[in-house]
């Protein structure tokens, strides 16, 4: 008998090139993020989404029960990088600002990646049932936990100003993200000065405000 791995379809059909299959369903999922940003979540159709790669509807259907669980599949493949990244960040034996510096940097630094931006501009919430909900706002607490955790630290070390944690929290991520909607390559700034300068301004908002030297 043999010890191959044998990986079986949505369909319960046998899946005789895996890597085909993972290069197909990543371009789907691009295709999708795509689509979504440029329609929204509601107006976009698998028909939209099957034309933008130029596939039939049988190639999603053979990956994607629904457009529910791509729209799930598309947020959680764009953030599952992020979020690796940033729990190194957390992670690291350096001070709380330190690494609040960098998880910003690297937030800011998505607007600029092309399948994470697409992600970025969807509206995720509207027309989603319970379960599927329900897992796009888990990959979402996932970021919120970890920023949160950080300016918990900073507060209590006093590198951080005393605020409500979960307000700032969710000033910092929407506003690392904002480029996303208005940046245009080509324009005054860089994406390196976006990155650098936002960074930058987030910082100023909480932390703590430095003593006078001469004082």
């Amino acid at each position: 008998m043999s010890d191959e791995t044998v990986e079986i379809g949505l369909r319960g059909s046998v899946v005789r090139d895996p890597e085909q299959r993972a290069s197909q369903r990543r371009d789907i999922l691009a295709a999708a993020a795509r689509v979504f940003a440029r329609k929204g979540y509601e107006s976009a159709t698998m028909t939209d989404i099957a034309k933008e790669m130029g596939v039939s509807k049988g190639i999603l259907y053979y990956q994607f029960r629904s457009k529910q669980e791509l729209i799930v599949a598309t947020r959680i493949a764009a953030s599952g990088t992020e979020l690796d990244k940033l729990e190194e960040i957390a992670a690291r034996p350096a001070p709380a600002a330190e690494r609040m510096e960098a998880a910003l940097a690297s937030l800011a630094a998505t607007n600029f990646d092309e399948f994470a931006r697409h992600v970025i501009l969807l509206t995720t919430n509207l027309g989603l049932d319970a379960e599927h909900a329900a897992q796009v706002r888990e990959v979402e607490r996932r970021y919120e936990r970890l920023l949160a955790d950080l300016l918990a630290e900073g507060i209590a070390d006093g590198s951080f100003v005393d605020a409500d944690i979960r307000l700032t929290t969710f000033t910092l991520i929407r506003a690392a993200q904002s480029p996303a909607v208005w940046f245009r390559s080509g324009g005054e700034l860089s994406q390196e000065q976006v990155v650098r300068g936002l960074t930058e301004q987030l910082m100023r908002s909480i932390s703590q405000p430095r003593a006078d030297a001469s004082s």
